[in-house]
């Protein structure tokens, strides 16, 4: 298979920066809307054209019920729908949404869909009664229009990243409100797919091997608005045990990957003094309160102290500009290219190539 692919609004032919959130109708501004116009083009038909194209990624659209639902499906087989929920309608421009994820999809016609395995956070259709939900946000409060994204994606595995622009230019800076490395509501920070595993017998990819990381969990009726607080790489839905494959009919535990997790370390988007350490890039490893760290993500490093920095002063620090446009340009780490990202937290660090992707 080949390397990952970056996908961002700064490419010809990309979705906007507004995502389809920044609408001129009021039903254009709401999540739903959002993620389907940002992932459609990155993951089912690609964009632009010529030397500039971008792929899809082998991920097909099941069925489409704008403004409400919609569901498509992983080259893994893992469907994903996206929807409003019970009580929402009376917001119609919110930009939280819910997420369910399924092994099949039977009929995609309702929201939740109707299939096997379908989960949303703690919640089963099948297995748990719990009133949680699964809740997801591809911008920021419903007049803001995002200052950058960015989609990395190589098959069934895809991070998508948003920062808003507040006080910021481009959204490369700080915001005069640093949140915690683990939470904000300045941006959003998600992983859809499988994770890298030590142990060559867990499959590489399928339901066993899949997760949805990053958002939010609230209750089913919950009526979000102007809301946008999203956690970043942690409390998503999973259908399957990854070590061992069962469906777990027990509410699940969470699973937590954000950039600090094994420093605790708070500080989000600080400067850099003038003599800084060397930077010494790593893997995100995987918690889970029950399986401990069990697997890593794939193609993302952090730095313990650079992935806190603003992604302003790292791209200067490497000797760039410090601007958005230079986040398409990789510099090179120990003969590997890689490319600055910037995040609610600071900076992200992704290598493209397939053997971190695949390992």
């Amino acid at each position: 298979m080949a390397d990952a692919v970056l996908y961002t609004h700064l490419q010809p032919g990309a979705p906007a920066l507004g995502l389809g959130i920044k609408g001129s109708a009021v039903i254009d501004n709401n999540g739903v809307v959002g993620f389907f116009n940002l992932l459609i083009p990155c993951l089912v038909t690609g964009y632009g054209t010529g030397a500039t194209a971008k792929p899809g990624q082998g991920w097909t659209l099941v069925r489409s019920e704008l403004p409400q639902h919609f569901t498509i499906k992983s080259p893994d087989g893992v469907f994903y729908s996206f929807g409003r929920g019970p009580n929402q309608n009376q917001y119609p421009y919110a930009n939280m949404c819910q997420l369910f994820l399924s092994e099949n999809v039977t009929d995609a016609s309702v929201f939740p869909p109707q299939g096997t395995n379908v989960r949303s956070y703690a919640h089963s259709v099948d297995y748990s009664s719990s009133n949680s939900r699964h809740w997801m946000c591809p911008s920021h409060y419903y007049a803001i229009t995002p200052g950058n994204w960015f989609l990395i994606a190589r098959g069934s595995q895809v991070f998508f990243i948003s920062n808003w622009n507040e006080n910021s230019a481009g959204g490369m800076g700080g915001y005069g409100d640093n949140p915690l490395t683990s939470a904000a509501n300045y941006g959003c920070m998600y992983f859809f797919g499988n994770f890298t595993f030590p142990d060559a017998l867990i499959p590489k990819s399928g339901p066993q091997n899949h997760m949805a990381l990053g958002g939010n969990y609230r209750e089913n009726t919950w009526p979000p608005s102007s809301e946008s607080d999203t956690y970043l790489l942690q409390y998503g839905t999973r259908l399957r045990n990854p070590l061992t494959g069962a469906v777990e009919t027990a509410v699940m535990p969470t699973v937590q990957s954000y950039c600090s997790l094994k420093t605790g370390y708070g500080g989000a988007k600080l400067g850099i003094p003038a003599y800084a350490p060397d930077m010494s890039l790593t893997v995100q490893d995987v918690y889970d309160p029950v399986l401990g760290f069990f697997a890593t993500l794939p193609g993302i490093f952090r730095d313990e102290f650079y992935s806190h920095r603003s992604a302003q002063e790292v791209s200067r620090a490497l000797g760039k500009g410090g601007t958005l446009a230079e986040c398409l340009e990789p510099f090179d780490f120990n003969g590997d290219p890689i490319y600055l990202v910037p995040t609610p937290y600071g900076t992200a660090f992704f290598c493209l190539k397939e053997k971190y992707w695949n390992a």
